[in-house]
């Protein structure tokens, strides 16, 4: 209920703010298990994605947004679960991603870890999510400038089945394979 708020409110602010162009709405799968792969160009960006399709899904932020108190509650009401960059694997974060998917929801991942302006250096996290859950990635590019009253892009691309790859062990060449297909597709989107 409080996602729902946060969202319809959420919603509200971004459509004063800016102008949104969105496309691709119908590659978000009705039920079941997705990642929400992305460029990050913007702290808006989390929310920009959410608002815009009916699931609710969860994404990773980097824990210090939930020090304050405010920041701790809007956060996790909006879908959000912390994660330490600074580790070299956060286990909390990674399983809090497998149980989302094990249960049938979605999850945002941008790749590069921060925001940046290309879609340099994904790291493989969602490609390794991806192929020990079965969940299929599905790329969205955002481009824009955030400018107040500004045109946003949002485009969701088709989605990326891991059905081919069921068979096969999580091993670096496939996780290489599969993330040089989300890196294209998130940068011919990004670019639309």
């Amino acid at each position: 209920m409080v996602f729902r708020v946060c969202r319809f409110l959420s919603w509200i602010i971004g459509h004063i703010i800016y102008r949104f162009e969105v496309t691709g709405r119908e590659n978000i799968p009705k039920e079941g298990a997705f990642l929400l792969c992305s460029n990050h160009i913007h702290s808006y960006d989390p929310i920009a994605l959410s608002i815009f399709i009916k699931r609710e899904p969860k994404f990773m932020a980097k824990k210090e947004l939930f020090e304050s108190k405010f920041g701790n509650w809007f956060f996790r009401n909006f879908g959000a679960y912390p994660v330490d960059r600074a580790a070299a694997a956060d286990l909390t974060a990674y399983r809090t991603t497998m149980d989302t998917l094990k249960n049938g929801n979605g999850v945002i991942i941008f790749s590069q870890g921060t925001r940046m302006k290309e879609f340099d250096n994904a790291k493989s996290g969602v490609a390794v999510f991806a192929l020990k859950s079965g969940a299929p990635i599905i790329p969205v590019g955002i481009r824009g400038n955030y400018r107040l009253f500004s045109k946003i892009h949002v485009h969701y691309g088709e989605p990326i089945s891991m059905d081919e790859y069921a068979s096969e062990r999580v091993k670096t060449e496939l996780v290489e394979k599969v993330m040089a297909t989300v890196i294209e597709r998130v940068t011919a989107l990004a670019s639309k």
